[in-house]
């Protein structure tokens, strides 16, 4: 859509052109065949001009209505989610990291709720983690006890974070953490953090690269979990413009890049499950949405 506006615009800027080339032509030099060529190559322009115009008409119209076909798909998986989850994840105790500064999916907690498993804890990172803030970092500094002057300081205190999100998640906090990491507004914790979990849904991708941080925070935060046996899950929205699923990838975690989305969603109860793999629409993925039991949907369970 865009080439064809700067295609557009490149004409009409032509057409100014000729325009005034055959004004020229007519009042000074007088010379009819180079007005008359410039005339046709006006018409011709002209011409060309409404092919393109009719094109965009169409693709607008052939957008919209890919864009009624992929709501219409959407709403019947959102039909089909519950019957296929139901009690799937029947006592599994399930935390949320939230690493881009955005919001949990909309229907993301519901799908979980009607799986059987219980979130237990949202965290999430906020914008101070980007420690433009010299006197937070200064408090890092000393909190993490770095004397020495480190090369792109703020990532490797990033991962010592992560570390430490990991600690408050594995329930081996002496809670200096939490209340330490709150006050200077770096992550805000809310839940049970004392209850064991089982899983750990990481929600990263980012809309601006001011806001990725998946080399060093995410990074460290996975390998710290991964580390001492707890099973995590990395989740995106289908659309983020930066993707952490090649940085998630690097760990042997499953990973989703739809979560915004019930097939999304639903790949990640199966992928809890049991089946595991890279699933979603992007290039990382290997598969769509893992094998469904369909036959389950006429049970009447």
């Amino acid at each position: 859509m865009i080439d064809i506006k700067y295609h557009i615009a490149s004409i009409v800027a032509v057409f100014l052109a000729l325009g005034l080339g055959i004004l020229i032509g007519s009042t000074i030099v007088g010379d009819e065949i180079l007005v008359d060529q410039q005339k046709k190559m006006l018409d011709r322009l002209e011409e060309q001009f409404t092919l393109i115009k009719d094109r965009e008409t169409q693709l607008i119209s052939d957008n919209n209505y890919k864009d009624e076909v992929i709501n219409n798909y959407e709403n019947f998986s959102q039909i089909l989610l519950p019957p296929l989850v139901k009690g799937r994840l029947e006592g599994e105790k399930v935390a949320i990291v939230v690493t881009n500064n955005t919001d949990i999916p909309s229907g993301l907690i519901n799908t979980l709720t009607i799986a059987g498993a219980k979130v237990v804890s949202k965290t999430v990172v906020l914008t101070n983690i980007s420690l433009a803030n010299e006197e937070i970092l200064t408090k890092l500094k000393q909190y993490y006890n770095i004397n020495e002057d480190i090369d792109n300081i703020e990532a490797v205190i990033r991962g010592y974070i992560g570390g430490s999100v990991s600690t408050v998640l594995l329930n081996a906090d002496d809670y200096g953490i939490i209340e330490f990491l709150q006050e200077n507004q770096l992550i805000n914790f809310t839940g049970d953090y004392e209850t064991d979990i089982s899983k750990v849904i990481i929600l990263g991708g980012s809309n601006s690269l001011e806001n990725n941080y998946a080399a060093d925070f995410d990074t460290s935060l996975i390998q710290h979990l991964d580390n001492h046996g707890l099973k995590v899950y990395g989740v995106e929205k289908s659309k983020a413009e930066h993707s952490y699923m090649s940085y998630y990838q690097k760990f042997n975690i499953t990973t989703i890049d739809n979560i915004d989305l019930s097939p999304g969603q639903i790949s990640l109860i199966f992928a809890i499950e049991g089946e595991l793999g890279h699933y979603g629409t992007k290039a990382t993925a290997q598969k769509f949405m893992p094998l469904l039991p369909i036959e389950s949907l006429g049970s009447g369970e």
